[in-house]
């Protein structure tokens, strides 16, 4: 299956900065964390750099204040603990994490010193973030656990979503799929209990995603189906589309091509409504997958050719190569050999324009396209042509 048919997982469009704190669990202070949300993860990679955005709306919470008879110094203390979480908050939403980590990691010794026991595990959850932001999940692990420890000793953990959120995603990023689950189900259960529609979300989401790292697709459309629920209640026209393109897509891996069609038409029609091109190239490519399966080959090929013109559009020379192999496998299809050797061709001339080193390794559905088109040109005579294609692999 082509990497563009994966719904808005590469494509997604950019979200508000009140979106991007959700999956993340930032919190500022010693106060309750109230999480600031993330990028929805690919299903094959974690993010590697914070996002950014105003996610200032969140992070207006009181410094932590030194318990009565505090001395002077812990009064002290406490404040500027505070003022490193709130400084860690701000260098996060600019995408400086470095700075960011050496924020949190002050305001952690300095609430360990004043024995602020929940200001410390707000800020074990932020460092978390970090690690898994960077790819080590040995590390986000180890701190969110710590945190979950210490949130249990004081048995306030019933009252931790964003815990339940970023463990599981840091089980998540291990490979440690169902203890990533059970994890996102328990902070699940927290925001149903609290009403939470947006927490909500966000868990189905995440369980989705999860579901769908595995390749299973009837739990990927339960939860899918839940999150377009509540994003069409809410008027949430972003997630709303992004739901039924990941819904799209769930049922093109189930090898039901109709209902993949009908779940794309409606995010194309969303995401045209809302002029997001981004979101509309990937989705008419995946609508045209969609119809190719159904060997609605008429279809198919009108999807694609605006796709390609769109990648073209957008200056995305390696979606638009995919794009061109796409048409050519539809244009085989319906017997048009002719056609699909110049798509072919398209796709390679395309592809050796921006290839950099010369030499660089192709993907091996790019390389597929390579052999597809000297095999093609073979069955013409024209072997030099053939070869010299064959030379370039």
């Amino acid at each position: 299956m082509n990497a563009l048919t994966r719904g808005s997982s590469r494509f997604q469009s950019v979200v508000s900065g009140y979106m991007l704190a959700m999956t993340l669990g930032i919190a500022a202070g010693g106060v309750s964390a109230f999480p600031v949300q993330a990028l929805i993860q690919t299903p094959t990679q974690a993010p590697t750099q914070a996002p950014t955005g105003n996610i200032s709306a969140l992070t207006q919470l009181a410094l932590v204040q030194a318990p009565g008879g505090a001395t002077p110094e812990s009064s002290r203390d406490a404040q500027q603990a505070g003022e490193f979480a709130n400084e860690g908050v701000r260098a996060f939403s600019n995408g400086n994490t470095e700075r960011a980590f050496a924020q949190w990691q002050q305001a952690l010794a300095l609430y360990e010193r004043v024995g602020d026991r929940a200001a410390v595990g707000r800020m074990l959850e932020n460092l978390s973030v970090i690690h898994r932001l960077a790819d080590r999940p040995v590390e986000a692990l180890a701190l969110s656990q710590q945190a979950l420890a210490l949130y249990e000793s004081m048995g306030v953990l019933s009252a931790q979503p964003s815990l339940y959120l970023n463990l599981g995603s840091a089980y998540r990023l291990a490979a440690q799929m169902p203890e990533a689950i059970a994890a996102y189900e328990q902070g699940l259960a927290i925001y149903q209990r609290d009403q939470d529609e947006t927490g909500e979300r966000i868990m189905l989401s995440l369980l989705a995603q999860t579901y769908k790292d595995l390749s299973d697709y009837p739990q990927t459309i339960r939860y899918q189906e839940q999150v377009l629920a509540i994003a069409q209640r809410r008027g949430d026209r972003v997630t709303t589309g992004e739901a039924l393109s990941e819904l799209g897509y769930a049922y093109l891996m189930s090898e039901q091509s109709d209902r993949a069609a009908a779940y794309y038409q409606s995010a194309l029609e969303l995401f045209q409504q809302m002029g997001d091109r981004a979101q509309i190239v990937v989705t008419l490519n995946n609508l045209g997958r969609a119809a190719a399966f159904s060997e609605n080959y008429d279809q198919a090929l009108s999807a694609y050719q605006q796709a390609q013109v769109m990648f073209q559009a957008i200056n995305r020379p390696d979606q638009a190569a995919q794009v061109l192999v796409n048409i050519a496998q539809a244009q085989l299809s319906q017997g048009e050999t002719d056609k699909a050797v110049t798509s072919f061709q398209q796709a390679v001339d395309l592809f050796e324009s921006y290839r950099q080193p010369a030499n660089a390794d192709l993907s091996p559905r790019l390389e597929a396209a390579y052999r597809s088109l000297s095999t093609l040109l073979l069955q013409q005579n024209r072997n030099d042509e053939a070869q010299q294609i064959l030379n370039l692999i």
